[in-house]
Order: C-alpha cells, then sequence, then structure tokens
C-alpha cells in the first residue's frame, strides 16, 4: 500500500489557519462572518490543490479520487419589509338609525346614521366626506362632512345624512362612500341604505274638482257643496281678497311647486291658516287633513277667470289617503 503524504509546509499553514479561528483567540464581532468564512474556504481550496498534485499514479484503496466539497459561504438573510401602511382606512360597525329593510311612508324624510371607525394610520379631519356614489340617493346631497374636529386612527365617529324615501312603493338601496382630503376614494364597496316603501291606499282622489267661490268642499268625499261637514270655504271677504279657510278642524299647509307625498304631509306643520288665493296661486301644491282625520294633497289647476275681482272657479287636483296604520 502506498501512503500519500501531506508537505510539512501544508500541515504548518493548516495549524495557523485553524488555531486562527478558535473561539479564544477571535471574537467574531471584529472580524465578523465573513473572515470566517474566507479562512475556511482557504483551507479547503489548499486541500483540493494538494490532492489534485498527488500523484496520480498512486491510487488510493478502492481505486477513487479523495472528494472534498467546499463548505458553502454565509450569506446575511436580508432584512423584513414592513408592510406597507395603509393611511386612509374605514370599516362599517353599526347601523345608529333606520336599519336595513326599514318600511317608510311615500315622501317620509329620515335621517341615516352611520357608526364608522378609522382603521387607518391618517386621522381623518373636516376635509374628510361621505360622498354619494350609486343607486338611489333619495334625494340627498351629494355630500356630507364626516366630521366636524377630527377622528383618529381607532376612533369612531356617527356619520349622518338626510334623506327622503321615494313616492312609490318598492325596496330601495343607495350607495355611499368614504373620501379623503385628496379627493380619493378609499372605501371598498362603501356603505349603503335600504328602505322599503310601503303603499299608502287612496281614499278618494278627482283629476278636476271644482269649487265655487263662496262655496264649502269636502275632501274626503271630493263633493262641493258638500253632503256633510266641509274641509274648507271658498271665502270672498272682498272682492280682490280671497281664501281658502279650513274649517270643522281641518289643516291646511301651502307646500310649493313640488309635489309633496303622503309621507311629506304626514310630518308638515299643518295649521288652521287660511291660504291666499291668486293666479300665483295655480302650479302650486297644498297639504292637508281632512275633519275626518286623513292626509292628502291637492294642486291648484287653475283659477277661472284669471281677474280676480270677477266671480272665480277654483280647480283642484287632489288625493286623499287612507292612513296604512
Amino acid at each position: 500500500m502506498v501512503k500519500k503524504l501531506i508537505p510539512a509546509g501544508i500541515v504548518l499553514m493548516l495549524l495557523v489557519l485553524a488555531g486562527c479561528n478558535l473561539p479564544n483567540r477571535v471574537n467574531p464581532e471584529e472580524v465578523g462572518p465573513g473572515a470566517l468564512t474566507l479562512a475556511v474556504q482557504t483551507v479547503q481550496a489548499q486541500l483540493t490543490l494538494d490532492a489534485i498534485n498527488v500523484d496520480d499514479t498512486q491510487e488510493p484503496p478502492g481505486g477513487d479520487q479523495p472528494t472534498i466539497t467546499l463548505a458553502p459561504s454565509v450569506t446575511p438573510e436580508p432584512s423584513a419589509t414592513p408592510d406597507d401602511v395603509i393611511c386612509d382606512g374605514a370599516t362599517f360597525i353599526t347601523d345608529v338609525t333606520v336599519p336595513d329593510g326599514e318600511e317608510m311612508l311615500p315622501g317620509e324624510a329620515f335621517t341615516k346614521t352611520w357608526r364608522l371607525k378609522n382603521v387607518g394610520e391618517c386621522k381623518w379631519t373636516e376635509d374628510y366626506e361621505l360622498v354619494f356614489d350609486q343607486g338611489v340617493s333619495m334625494g340627498g346631497p351629494a355630500s356630507v362632512p364626516v366630521t366636524k374636529g377630527e377622528v383618529e386612527p381607532g376612533d369612531q365617529v356617527d356619520v349622518s345624512v338626510d334623506l327622503v324615501a321615494p313616492g312609490d312603493d318598492g325596496v330601495y338601496k343607495g350607495f355611499w362612500q368614504m373620501r379623503n382630503d385628496q379627493d380619493e376614494i378609499f372605501t371598498v364597496g362603501g356603505f349603503w341604505v335600504e328602505i322599503e316603501v310601503i303603499e299608502v291606499v287612496t281614499y278618494t282622489s278627482k283629476n278636476s274638482f271644482q269649487v265655487a267661490q263662496a262655496f264649502e268642499a269636502d275632501l274626503d268625499n271630493g263633493s262641493s257643496p258638500p253632503d256633510g261637514l266641509e274641509d274648507f270655504f271658498f271665502n270672498v271677504p272682498a272682492p280682490a281678497d280671497k281664501r281658502i279657510e279650513p274649517r270643522n278642524g281641518a289643516l291646511f299647509l301651502l307646500m310649493g311647486e313640488d309635489r309633496p307625498e303622503y309621507g311629506t304631509c304626514l310630518q308638515a306643520a299643518l295649521d288652521d291658516e287660511y291660504i291666499e288665493v291668486d293666479e300665483d296661486l295655480v302650479g302650486q301644491y297644498v297639504c292637508y287633513k281632512t275633519d275626518e282625520g286623513r292626509y292628502g294633497r291637492f294642486e291648484v289647476i287653475s283659477l277661472i277667470p284669471e281677474d280676480i275681482t270677477q266671480i272665480q272657479t277654483l280647480t283642484l287636483r287632489y288625493v286623499t289617503w287612507i292612513d296604512p296604520d
């Protein structure tokens, strides 16, 4: 058997290098992991060269060349990258008013209030807004401020918007979103209001109800002169002074040119004050409550002749509803 000898110079170098890596001699914090790795790789490289220079006519037992594997270098792990910081974020907490599916009367005014939480890293200011996005706006504004002060991250706030139920029965839904002070929408899906407008049954109605001056009229049965107690009197105290005067506990309120629905008239501040009759009254709506307690509305279609000093006839289009309760 032939023994392969490693030259003495190689042995000496191995001892020196190995001694340099003893933990009681070297402070790793001073030389760093790279220096230790370099020393190990240097020794291993020299061993490889020596193995190659050995007389390869002298085969070791088994006939195979020795295999020397280099130790892998130590690569520092990259520092962890923190998650992206979310500046603006909002989440829904609860419906403070008007839960989903709430029944509403046609034209009923209501206030929808959501409780929201700031789940971002940026505070909300008075420049942050709740904006209408899609669906049915229900007469609401394009936007409302989220707060008049500040909402810090983690805090909650109640945000409200004033709405009006549509005039026809059915289910209605409107979606709203949050917008920051850079005019950027930052909610996903937003928040919504969903209501069901219930049907209100008509008790009586007429498209052309005529009441001559100095006559009384009943809005429960559409008669003039009435068969029973009247709801109003087309009074003429003077040729140029004509009035619709409520009678027998009936109540009235001039509403203007926008057609009111049942809920609107139900919530209107009706009173027993008379309504002045003149050419400006044509095209105007009036909400009323009859002497029998039913709510309704009428529109003044015409006042013929137009000359206020002449004997005139008032023509109304009216509807009186049955209380759905």
